[in-house]
């Protein structure tokens, strides 16, 4: 059983990597397998077929969010500009690994009209990834400006991972985050 846990863990996190560096369309089910170091008759005794693949990555993907990135907003022993900040750095550190750009954002622009079951995950994901931000900024901000905040944020995110990408540059994402924490600290200053 483990030994089957494992290997799934293996392709997933393969599958990932292969998904956000070349996308879902040029990445082949063979591909996955050949980089698991196995035959793609292994892979298809997991995944049945690459969408089955790629719905398990973005759950995989989803919950690493939840668990190890989003839960920052959520700490109720944190003030919002340590929340905001925790956040930040788990953004930077997972989109600095040097794994591709936003796979969510790669699949909506790709694939989401394409693949119809890729509608809810993606949507799930950006919501999460608001709703984030919203809760830290609802600690300062009434509701309107904390939602409006939130979710230009998250949509400026997805320029500069791109722009990341392009140009191997972090300083459009340190733009943002010195943003992020602008606004929540001069809110914070003006209610003083």
């Amino acid at each position: 059983m483990l030994h089957d846990a494992t290997r799934l863990d293996e392709i997933l996190g393969v599958a990932e990597t292969l998904f956000r560096t070349k996308g879902y369309r040029s990445t082949s089910m063979a591909d996955v397998a050949e980089a698991c170091h196995f035959q793609k008759a292994a892979l298809y005794y997991h995944f049945a077929s690459k969408e089955e693949l790629a719905l398990a990555v973005m759950k995989r993907v989803h919950a690493f969010f939840e668990n190890f990135v989003f839960s920052f907003a959520y700490d109720k022993t944190l003030r919002p500009l340590e929340k905001l900040l925790k956040l930040n750095e788990a953004i930077e550190e997972y989109y600095l690994s040097g794994h591709g750009g936003c796979l969510f954002a790669a699949f909506a622009i790709e694939q989401i009209d394409a693949i119809p079951s890729f509608t809810d995950p993606i949507q799930k994901y950006f919501s999460a990834w608001c709703q984030a931000y919203e809760t830290i900024y609802l600690e300062v901000f009434h509701s309107d400006k904390a939602r409006a905040l939130a979710e230009g944020l998250v949509s400026d995110f997805q320029g500069a991972l791109v722009m990341l990408r392009v140009t191997q540059d972090p300083k459009h994402l340190y733009r943002l985050f010195g943003e992020a924490r602008q606004a929540l600290l001069a809110e914070h200053s003006a209610k003083k």
